[in-house]
């Protein structure tokens, strides 16, 4: 029988990182990636904790922020209810709440002295 010598594969630093952040990528998960790159799932496991670890906290790891401009919400829509006013001649008066605070004196005096 004869033996194959298995060569020892070495990966750069850029190949490592390459190859783990293909990890949750479209849902891939470490064993997708172990068997796409022909690595055992152990092995990238062990780069992962070694490339998130606090000795490698130089790594790139940009977030990305968008600029966000809040509004003050548009004020809802106020329309006119109608006042009913009761006047000390037994009558009532109804108004449009709309109508200014001298409108509607003058409108309480025109009537109480009809």
């Amino acid at each position: 029988m004869s033996k194959v010598k298995q060569v020892r594969r070495t990966w750069t630093r850029e190949e490592k990182l390459s190859i783990i952040s293909e990890i949750g990528v479209d849902g891939a998960s470490v064993l997708d990636i172990s068997r796409q790159h022909n690595i055992d799932r152990y092995l990238l496991r062990r780069w992962l904790k070694h490339f998130s670890s606090a000795e490698s906290a130089d790594i790139e790891r940009q977030s990305v922020f968008v600029p966000v401009v809040v509004a003050a919400p548009d004020p809802a829509p106020v329309h006119p209810v109608c006042i009913e006013v009761g006047l000390s001649t037994g009558r009532s008066l109804r108004l449009s709440s709309d109508l200014s605070d001298t409108q509607i004196q003058r409108f309480i005096v025109l009537v109480e002295t009809a």
